[in-house]
């Protein structure tokens, strides 16, 4: 087939999106609007069967129906029958390659959504006769989530134009897929709109389960697949077939037997059904679908980890040391000081005259012996410090990816934090209560300091008292 590179002097063919029995589907560009479009043409072979003119006609009878493709143009075109229409995108089939199998929740919310707009067509006097994956797609952009029915080119107008149905007839050639055909299309029964919601069904059993029993049949002509696929179909109890799925497929399947050719279907019964089923299992119709969840679940995933990973480095960074590690710490850094000190703490040598001259030394450097002073230098020389600029940062990264729960719980211990640096000035020391001091260090005796030190194996070497530093000492000695 040659198809012109250009339609209605507007419509510019871009690419070849797809074909089938009927024609060809083009990609094509509005050059007078700049919006994309489909163009499907029909093929030379399907001249005897005109498919493309009647779907011309189911199309002007469904224009502005929801869920049905716009229609802009339809004519003939070198020696072809052409329609441009509603650009949309992908259908159900290539998922179903992807996924292999649809969760319940995705089968229930198509279900929904597909009787929907089966509902709108026939209102519209319209059987569809050829429900298939296939010709079920999603629109595009605003629309990616909304369901279109599509391909009418063997559907059929039941109504007649004062409104009445067709009569009923038997004895007609087989209309639509094997796989999803209704047991009156096996039948040879002219086709009603109970017929388009049996197959809807057996698309959505095909979802669930991967495949249906009457799939993969060998060795078998076509014609003989459709007798023996139909001889399946009426055999099969609905709830064997239903098996392993909500019992409400099963239920529909049931009622569906029950109406005849002319029957208008309670559609109302099957949505509640379906709502039925979503809620025995817990599901949330929010009408996100298998490959819509899919690459957000694994960013979630990832950012959860990283959370949870950047939270326990966190929390290692604020774990306070056991009081074993605590004494270990102190003990060392004490046996530091004596060893370090040890000419100011021990008593001078007989030999020697003159003591070493003391000099002022920074408050960085060893402390000084001034009175009691030096018991605080020393106190504060030792306990562990707090690194608010290091931590602060740290949990400043933390927090910018952490999940929701994680900086609630932040957040609290934060508060708390700062709820006890303004009751004690002493919390900003990291371990201190498990350490030998004890709380309100200043109140303290200076003669119990020395003793806590003691203690602890420190040496203390007391200054001998002059009478004259203390008349009141020697006159009582007196």
């Amino acid at each position: 087939m040659q198809a012109a590179s250009i339609f209605n002097g507007k419509y510019v063919v871009q690419k070849k999106l797809s074909s089938g029995s009927f024609g060809v589907v083009l990609l094509g560009h509005d050059k007078d609007k700049n919006v994309d479009v489909a163009i499907k043409i029909e093929k030379e072979e399907n001249e005897d069967v005109r498919s493309l003119e009647r779907e011309v006609l189911v199309l002007e009878r469904l224009n502005g129906i929801e869920g049905v493709p716009k229609m802009f143009w339809h004519g003939e075109q070198d020696e072809y029958n052409v329609i441009v229409m509603q650009i949309l995108g992908k259908d159900l089939a290539h998922y179903m390659k992807s996924k292999k199998k649809f969760s319940f929740k995705t089968a229930i919310q198509l279900g929904i959504q597909i009787v929907k707009v089966l509902e709108r067509i026939h209102n519209q006097g319209v059987v569809h006769r050829d429900l298939k994956p296939e010709n079920v797609l999603f629109g595009i952009d605003d629309e990616s989530s909304k369901i279109y029915v599509i391909d009418f080119g063997i559907s059929k107008i039941f109504r007649d134009k004062n409104g009445k149905i067709h009569p009923f007839r038997d004895n007609t050639s087989f209309i639509g897929t094997t796989r999803y055909a209704s047991i009156a299309a096996h039948k040879g029964y002219e086709l009603s709109r109970k017929d388009d919601i049996e197959s809807l069904i057996y698309v959505l059993l095909y979802f669930m389960k991967g495949q249906l029993p009457w799939q993969n049949m060998q060795n078998v002509s076509d014609e003989e697949r459709t007798v023996k696929v139909g001889e399946m179909k009426m055999s099969i109890d609905p709830r064997e077939l239903c098996k392993d799925v909500p019992i409400e497929f099963a239920i529909i399947l049931e009622y569906l037997k029950s109406l005849e050719y002319q029957s208008d279907p309670n559609y109302n019964f099957v949505y509640q059904q379906f709502e039925k089923a979503a809620a025995n299992l817990g599901v949330q119709l929010d009408f996100t679908f298998d490959w819509d969840q899919q690459q957000p679940m694994k960013i979630s995933q990832n950012t959860n980890q990283e959370g949870i990973q950047r939270q326990t480095t966190l929390n290692q960074q604020l774990q306070l040391p056991s009081t074993g590690e605590m004494k270990k710490s102190l003990d060392k850094q004490g046996s530091n000081l004596i060893r370090y000190n040890s000419q100011f703490l021990a008593p001078p040598l007989a030999n020697q005259l003159q003591p070493h001259t003391l000099k002022r030394q920074d408050s960085s450097q060893q402390p000084s012996i001034v009175s009691g002073s030096v018991m605080l230098s020393t106190y504060n020389s030792i306990r562990p410090k707090y690194q608010p600029s290091q931590l602060g940062f740290d949990v400043k990264l933390s927090v910018d990816s952490m999940p929701k729960e994680l900086i609630q719980e932040q957040r609290k211990t934060a508060g708390s934090a700062q709820q006890k640096n303004v009751q004690n000035l002493y919390t900003e020391t990291v371990g201190w209560r498990d350490s030998i001091f004890e709380e309100n260090f200043e109140e303290i005796p200076l003669s119990k300091k020395y003793g806590m030190l003691q203690q602890k194996g420190v040496d203390m070497y007391r200054k001998p008292m002059h009478s004259s530093a203390s008349p009141n000492r020697q006159k009582k000695k007196n």
